[in-house]
């Protein structure tokens, strides 16, 4: 009998190597987008060149939106999301991505709530 193999796009969400933290100056320079409706979330679609998120070298388009400051936002409205970040009255934002598809995060292997809380907890 042969080992199941993982898909080659496989990207571990409950691996913290696969997360990145981003603490960004406003204005940031991200455009963020909308995932597909079977999964929910926001994730960066681009940088403006030259932008703070772009100089900070931290940051790729892909990179699915988790958390803003201490608010989990996995799976929210995308209104909702980048409320969060709006209201924010820090001159910088903190953000948590996880950096992977959208299927990776919310598909039928991603990480658990309790995971991802326990994670943020620590961050």
């Amino acid at each position: 009998m042969s080992p199941i193999l993982a898909p080659s796009n496989f990207v571990d969400s409950m691996d913290t190597a696969n997360y990145v933290t981003a603490v960004i100056q406003k204005p940031m320079g991200i455009v963020f987008e909308e995932n597909d409706e079977e999964y929910g979330g926001i994730f960066l679609l681009s940088l403006k060149e030259g932008g703070n998120a772009d100089t900070s070298g931290l940051l790729k388009p892909g990179d699915q939106l988790v958390a803003v400051g201490d608010k989990a936002v996995k799976g929210i409205a995308f209104d909702e999301a980048l409320g969060a970040i709006v209201e924010s009255k820090e001159d910088t934002v903190e953000l948590v991505f996880f950096r992977g598809s959208a299927e990776m995060f919310y598909g039928p292997t991603a990480a658990s709530k309790e995971w991802l809380e326990e994670f943020l907890a620590s961050q």
